[in-house]
């Protein structure tokens, strides 16, 4: 596994398209393997200023055609293994964590069928990562958790005839492993839906114990 990361410019007129229509990124990852692979989890970042497409991937993706298209040509940003970080996950470490997802919950319309809506109240898209944790491998630390963004993403696909809208959430918090199997399988895979477009993926960093 790899995790890379490339400084997007955003003065460039596609990286600011592409920030609204994350399918732009999509396409651009996926081109950037030299062979198909299982999909590929992926997030924007914004660090001290700065910001960043991550990108978990099985191989190494061609990072200089992505920043050939989004970024810049002398900065094609780095590329690192994640087998140190999945080999230091214990039982009932802690961990700063990151995530951006799609929360979302099934509502049952009047023929009977449920029709997929995402979490728009704070409180509930809170809710929604406590319960994904318990299935998850995790346990989100009391008074930790919190939301730090959220954004509706509107676009169009397959030649304009379809309009997507998605809600991207971004969380920070400390988390306790309880299962490292399902746990590290949730890094790996990622957490949610619409991880095509940019949501799914959790990054954690400063291991506790």
């Amino acid at each position: 596994m790899y995790l890379s990361r490339i400084p997007l410019d955003i003065s460039n007129r596609k990286t600011q398209i592409a920030l609204v229509s994350p399918n732009k990124f999509h396409g651009a990852i996926e081109e950037s393997f030299d062979e198909k692979q299982e999909r590929n989890l992926w997030r924007i970042d914004v660090l001290q200023g700065k910001t960043y497409l991550l990108i978990l991937s099985r191989i190494k993706p061609d990072l200089e055609y992505i920043a050939e298209q989004f970024g810049k040509k002398d900065d094609c940003g780095e590329t690192k293994t994640y087998e140190a970080l999945l080999n230091r996950i214990r039982k009932d470490s802690i961990w700063q964590f990151r995530l951006v997802a799609n929360p979302t919950r099934s509502v049952k319309s009047e023929n009977g069928r449920g029709k997929v809506t995402a979490h728009t109240v704070e409180a509930f898209q809170l809710e929604w990562l406590n319960k994904q944790s318990v299935k998850k491998g995790f346990r989100v630390l009391p008074d930790t958790l919190r939301v730090t963004g959220a954004n509706w993403k509107i676009f169009y696909k397959k030649n304009r005839k379809q309009q997507v809208r998605l809600l991207e959430v971004a969380y920070e918090g400390k988390l306790k492993v309880e299962n490292v199997e399902v746990f590290i399988n949730t890094l790996i895979n990622g957490i949610g839906r619409e991880k095509a477009y940019g949501m799914g993926l959790l990054t954690i960093a400063g291991s506790e114990g």
